[in-house]
């Protein structure tokens, strides 16, 4: 689990969302072509939550926002655990079918919560392992990327004078260069 997350994730937030949901997708569709379940290709839900929920909320004008770390893990780890309830709910009629969820979902059904409620308790322990998981991974990826890739695209902006400035966001500041045209 850790690498499709991890790989939708770093996408999403080096790139842009929409790159984490490309990512997500062929992994998806990678795991049920070679593992002959194409129930695996629904899951892509779960990847598209991730894609979305870490490339709108760790950037903000293309900067990445550590002290939005926490609250994102936190959305990830109740998006992803309700969406992958209701998935395996609506697939398996609420039993889990991995080897850990099911250990969980059994403790859980030891405590006589019912299938339903064990089945998010399954899926919700695993979700915080493998976001976890994923948020070390990531960390750790941007941090040996090297700069030059974590800048972020142009900015327009239009200078005092009417001039278009190119504005380039790094993870320290912005810097913004002047170019030798005006705007017609």
């Amino acid at each position: 689990f850790w690498l499709d997350f991890t790989g939708t994730a770093f996408a999403a937030i080096v790139l842009e969302p929409a790159a984490g949901l490309l990512v997500g997708f062929v992994n998806n569709f990678y795991l049920a072509v070679t593992l002959g379940n194409t129930g695996n290709i629904i899951y892509f839900a779960v990847s598209a939550a991730i894609a979305v929920i870490c490339g709108v909320c760790m950037r903000k004008g293309g900067r990445l926002f550590a002290k939005r770390i926490l609250p994102t893990m936190g959305l990830l780890i109740a998006v992803t655990a309700v969406i992958s309830t209701l998935l395996t709910i609506w697939r398996t009629g609420g039993r889990c079918d991995s080897k850990w969820e099911l250990f969980y979902y059994n403790i859980a059904m030891g405590w006589n919560w019912g299938k339903y409620v064990s089945c998010f308790f399954g899926t919700l322990v695993i979700k915080i392992y493998d976001i976890l998981a994923t948020s070390v991974l990531v960390a750790l990826f941007w941090f040996i990327l090297p700069k030059s890739l974590t800048l972020r695209g142009e900015k327009r902006l239009e200078s005092a004078y009417g001039f278009p400035m190119s504005c380039y966001t790094e993870t320290r500041g912005e810097f913004c260069f002047l170019r030798n045209h005006r705007i017609r």
